[in-house]
């Protein structure tokens, strides 16, 4: 059944397993490029599409290779990458533990994962809450005059055009701080509730401990027990953008009763089964009823 995979999607499957989860330690790209992975960033996801393989950070950085006809992405560990021929390599991703080096690329690009939420031409920029000169109640307005009621809070936590500086990490451990539904409507919340989720996002990422040396309670941690309530945490898609969240059904359930949208557990990655995996399983499955 591994053969119904191409090359590009066996390197893919090869690379979730490698990266998915794992903290940017480096990335050297041969050419100029847009924007840079930083470092401390999470990879969430690798995608395949032909010859094309796109992984992509927590923080919506997207790093697009198209490979050449003999184009290769390879994993190494770190005493096999120091015998290896390093100087032919055009992409390097250093994670805790091993190397993904590509070698034979035909296009290299980084841009933003499109999220029409997130996009700079409908609208500006909202505050950084990194900034610790920032307004904290212009947020809070922003918040409670969000344009779409019925947007969840996990995608306004998102939404640049209210406040930045949140990334997708730190989305699902803030929501699971303050015990809120992922899928709660914007519109439920109050002001004083609105302000703790904002003021919480501020001390932390104003902090110099904010992305060094923290210990998750969600992000990362799917079929392990809640830390707060021993309750499963869970892994599934969410928004328009279908970005990855980890969340505690059994204790983040602050106004879960006002979900605009029903929450289907069957788009969950299975308990015990590695995200990587689970996508593996899914595209063999995919490549055999269209084989």
């Amino acid at each position: 059944m591994f053969a119904l995979l191409n090359s590009t999607q066996r390197q893919a499957a090869s690379l979730r397993v490698a990266l998915i989860g794992k903290n940017t330690n480096s990335v050297t790209i041969a050419e100029d490029v847009v924007l840079s992975p930083k470092i401390g960033s999470v990879i969430e996801e690798v995608r395949a599409i032909g010859r094309e393989i796109e992984i992509v950070w927590d923080d919506g950085v997207v790093l697009r290779t198209k490979l050449q006809i003999r184009g290769s992405w390879q994993i190494f560990r770190m005493a096999e990458w120091q015998k290896k021929n390093r100087g032919i390599a055009k992409v390097v991703i250093q994670v805790e533990g091993c190397i993904a080096a590509c070698f034979g690329i035909a296009e290299i690009e980084t841009h933003h994962d499109f999220d029409p939420r997130r996009h700079p031409l409908l609208g500006r920029h909202g505050p950084d809450l990194s900034d610790s000169r920032t307004d904290l109640e212009l947020c809070v307005d922003l918040m409670l005059s969000y344009q779409d009621a019925d947007a969840t809070i996990a995608e306004v936590l998102l939404d640049q055009r209210v406040m930045r500086g949140i990334g997708n990490v730190f989305r699902c451990e803030l929501l699971w701080t303050c015990e809120l539904h992922p899928w709660a409507k914007v519109s439920s919340l109050n002001r004083d509730e609105c302000r703790e989720l904002v003021s919480i996002a501020a001390e932390l990422l104003q902090s110099q401990h904010a992305t060094q040396d923290r210990t998750l309670a969600v992000y990362g941690r799917h079929g392990k027990n809640c830390q707060r309530c021993n309750g499963q945490v869970r892994v599934t898609h969410h928004g328009e953008a279908n970005r990855v969240l980890y969340w505690c059904a059994d204790c983040q359930t602050r106004h879960a009763g006002t979900s605009s949208s029903r929450y289907v557990t069957e788009h969950d990655t299975p308990p015990g089964v590695h995200p990587a995996e689970f996508i593996y399983l899914s595209e063999l499955e995919r490549a055999r009823k269209s084989g």
